[in-house]
């Protein structure tokens, strides 16, 4: 919108209007991706140590931080530099918030649940879209301060009803606090939940974390745990280069530069909500059809709706129906995205990583995700426009082709771990079968391997009774 860039861009003297500089545009979408791996870094530490909900009323003090630098701002420094404090909080977010699922929900509703952090974001990015569509006329700074300043209203919502939230059983199990979990997991369930299950879930948590101790990083690439921390950070790094930057970053710009200089907005606006019926369908498809179909069926669509809007982008001077056909084929992709890779990696990072190392696994591959994000946000503009390489949607053909790889990733190297518990997940990954053959794979239910651990104990206090008679 030109009062923003008024605020902080220049003058463009070949298209007579106010325009954020390529560098500029780089450094105020990317350089707050530091800011984001900080808090990935921080938040692992905060969240092992101190528990979930500390690190998520850590998280709202930092946004409400980042939020006041830009909501103030009056030079592009002190903007981005509000933009980087509160994309800490962003990686504090994508840190503990999936543990944190991961870790409350039963297991029959965990692919659900881990996947309702993408329908937040996208319904973050459709309430930002509207209220951008509503503000784009306004001739003054509150065209993109009143935008800035609503993201007030979700961590003072946060914060004020944080104490109703129960802190994760598993977290308290593996500070030896049993009882504590106990009295978590029963909120967690609800009334419902006889005293029994209750019981034998909590079993389970402590068989598990039995002597789990405190995992080192070495043994998160040793022999037990390579595989899962290979399997994590595949699911993130897919998240992040397959091409959501270019959707969700830069299209409003990238439809202003094709001729919709009235429609950008309102083409994002319809994207954000389609992209919010996309995310809803997931929850409804996730523990049925399970996670691979969905990732492999999803990333051949986004591949092919992006090479679709790349070959419309080489027509040297395509037809409105063409113009519109481009703009539908990025809105479904960005339907398919919100639909698989974007909910979906979550679910596979919730799931994957061993609950010795989990803050440590989360956090690896949250970080790696992070720096592809970064190198994306910053190398797009430079990709999209003149006169650096100016591919514009021909950017398609890259980030299509990358959509069609991690088909072939996902198929070999991403497990299916749907309706499993965590401590069966465990199973699977100790028994050394191959990544693709999970499905079909029986494990001794939780319940079961309680009672043989219990079995086993027994016997060995027998046998020391019998050797000290």
């Amino acid at each position: 919108m030109q009062p923003f860039a008024m605020k902080f861009g220049e003058w463009n003297e070949q298209k007579h209007v106010w325009a954020l500089p390529s560098y500029l545009s780089s450094i105020m979408t990317a350089t707050p991706f530091f800011g984001k791996l900080i808090g990935a870094i921080a938040c692992g530490r905060v969240a092992e140590r101190w528990g979930r909900k500390r690190a998520i009323m850590v998280l709202s003090i930092i946004s409400l931080v980042g939020v006041t630098l830009q909501t103030s701002a009056t030079t592009a420094a002190q903007f981005t530099i509000g933009r980087i404090v509160n994309f800490a909080m962003t990686g504090f977010c994508i840190v503990v918030v999936p543990i944190y699922q991961a870790e409350c929900a039963p297991k029959d509703l965990r692919g659900l649940i881990n996947s309702t952090i993408q329908m937040i974001i996208v319904f973050g990015q459709t309430v930002s879209s509207l209220v951008n569509f509503g503000t784009q006329h306004i001739q003054t700074d509150a065209a993109w301060r009143l935008p800035v300043g609503l993201q007030f209203i979700v961590p003072v919502i946060l914060l004020a009803l944080l104490p109703l939230v129960p802190e994760s059983p598993r977290w308290l199990i593996s500070k030896d606090r049993p009882d504590e979990a106990k009295k978590s997991l029963e909120r967690l369930r609800g009334s419902h939940a006889n005293e029994r299950a209750i019981q034998t879930e909590i079993e389970g948590l402590c068989h598990a974390t039995a002597n789990s101790g405190k995992g080192t990083w070495k043994e998160v690439f040793d022999e037990n745990n390579r595989r899962r921390t290979a399997v994590a950070i595949l699911a993130m790094f897919g998240q992040q280069i397959t091409g959501q930057a270019f959707t969700s970053q830069y299209s409003t710009i990238f439809y202003q530069q094709n001729g919709f200089v009235d429609q950008a907005f309102l083409f994002t606006v319809l994207a954000n909500v389609v992209s919010v019926v996309g995310t809803a369908m997931t929850w409804f498809i996730v523990d049925g059809f399970g996670r691979r179909p969905i990732l492999l069926v999803g990333g051949f669509l986004m591949g092919a709706f992006l090479y679709i809007a790349a070959i419309i982008s080489t027509i040297p001077n395509p037809t409105m129906a063409a113009k519109n056909t481009m703009v539908a084929s990025l809105t479904l992709y960005s339907c398919m995205y919100c639909v698989s890779w974007g909910p979906i990696s979550y679910v596979v990072l919730g799931e994957s990583a061993s609950a010795r190392v989990k803050e440590k696994t989360s956090l690896l591959a949250c970080c790696i995700s992070i720096l592809t994000t970064f190198v994306t946000s910053f190398t797009l503009p430079y990709l999209l426009n003149s006169p650096y390489a100016a591919l514009g949607g021909k950017v398609g053909f890259i980030y299509g082709s990358i959509c069609f790889i991690f088909v072939v990733v996902t198929f070999f190297f991403i497990p299916e771990m749907k309706g499993r518990s965590l401590e069966e997940v465990d199973q699977l990954f100790a028994m050394g079968i191959s990544l693709r053959k999970f499905k079909g794979t029986k494990t001794v239910p939780v319940e079961e391997l309680a009672v043989e651990i219990d079995k086993a104990d027994s016997t060995k206090v027998s046998l020391k009774h019998v050797d000290g008679k």
